[in-house]
């Protein structure tokens, strides 16, 4: 393997016109730099530069090794450059992961501001219910709910803190009583989205605890899915309180036993490096602030 190091020593003697003005530059001793252009020449097999006491001057070879020393070098310069770029510029695509379903509203208004006040910003969903793997689909951000979910090596902050609400579609009680007490609802039809039959739910009021298993009647394995299947009458579900404001307010969906409490589920931004590009820096910042300004 030749030494590139070399190569740039050498590039830098032919660009200075001697040794000592490029130990000079290169900020190394006039030994040293020799010593460089002598390695090189001995992995080359051939002399490079011929040096007088008067002056430094290229051999046949040595102006041939030179031209393209010196496009290597300009075309590192640029690579370097462009690097540089997209760590310290807001600019480039974001990809950006989140579950389908969750906190629509509130990430969309989140995801707005960033398009909003960075017009360099190219913003790349993925919208998916299992976890993704972060490292094979190049996501910068993800956005994750509950604390099942993160590894050893993500880097994860939490931002949000978002509320259950059991629901159903109020035509579903048309045709039956709501029961009177919280542990009869495990008797009524249940829409699931978490893939697991036998998921019990543990609800909470006050110093009371009532834990339901309940009757799962339709499985599905996305929370969206979950949402429109309620919403067409299916049965109950647990869904965010955030997505289901719009649809309580117009009474499209009915909140049953609103005093017994599902626990809140975390909400976190993940990504996998400590340090930043300044894209994914300002991202994380202005959807951070924003969930921030939520809870006040």
């Amino acid at each position: 393997m030749y030494d590139f190091k070399a190569m740039s020593v050498f590039a830098t003697v032919v660009e200075q016109g001697s040794m000592q003005a490029a130990a000079d530059k290169l900020n190394m001793t006039p030994s040293a730099i020799t010593q460089s252009i002598q390695k090189l020449e001995n992995q080359l097999r051939i002399k490079l530069l011929t040096r007088t006491t008067r002056k430094l001057s290229l051999t046949e070879a040595g102006e041939a090794f030179y031209r393209h020393t010196a496009d290597m070098l300009k075309q590192a310069e640029k690579a370097v450059k462009s690097v540089e770029l997209l760590r310290s510029s807001p600019i480039g695509e974001l990809n950006i992961a989140c579950v389908t379903g969750l906190l629509d509203s509130l990430l969309i208004k989140a995801f707005k501001q960033i398009v909003d006040q960075h017009l360099d910003f190219h913003l790349k969903f993925y919208f998916e219910d299992k976890v993704i793997d972060l490292l094979d689909q190049r996501i910068d951000i993800a956005l994750r709910a509950g604390d099942g979910v993160l590894q050893d090596n993500m880097i994860a902050r939490h931002i949000y803190d978002f509320e259950w609400a059991i629901v159903a579609h109020r035509d579903y009680f048309a045709s039956r009583p709501l029961p009177n007490r919280v542990e009869d609802l495990a008797d009524l039809d249940w829409i699931n989205f978490l893939n697991d039959r036998y998921t019990s739910l543990t609800l909470h009021n006050g110093d009371k605890k009532v834990q339901i298993q309940p009757n799962y009647r339709v499985t599905c394995n996305s929370l969206y899915s979950s949402r429109r299947l309620t919403m067409n009458g299916f049965g109950l579900s647990i869904q965010p309180v955030d997505d289901v404001k719009a649809a309580l307010a117009s009474g499209e969906l009915v909140q049953v036993f609103c005093n017994w409490k599902l626990p809140p589920v975390p909400l976190y931004l993940v990504t996998l490096q400590r340090v930043q590009s300044e894209k994914v820096r300002i991202a994380c910042d202005l959807i951070i602030q924003y969930f921030k300004n939520l809870q006040i």
